[in-house]
């Protein structure tokens, strides 16, 4: 599970450009510092994956 800040409508549209965002689901904003963790956790369920 990701969670963030709510998107601004722009960013919202910005989206639904690519695609729909299923009724259930929402756009977050997830701060730019945490890209690196999020990758890194990643590549870890990866890992664990093919094991």
């Amino acid at each position: 599970m990701i969670q963030g800040w709510k998107a601004d409508a722009a960013t919202e549209a910005g989206c639904r450009e690519s695609g729909r965002i299923p009724g259930h689901e929402a756009v977050v904003r997830v701060p730019a510092r945490l890209a690196q963790a999020i990758r890194e956790a990643l590549d870890v369920a990866e890992r664990d994956d093919e094991n």
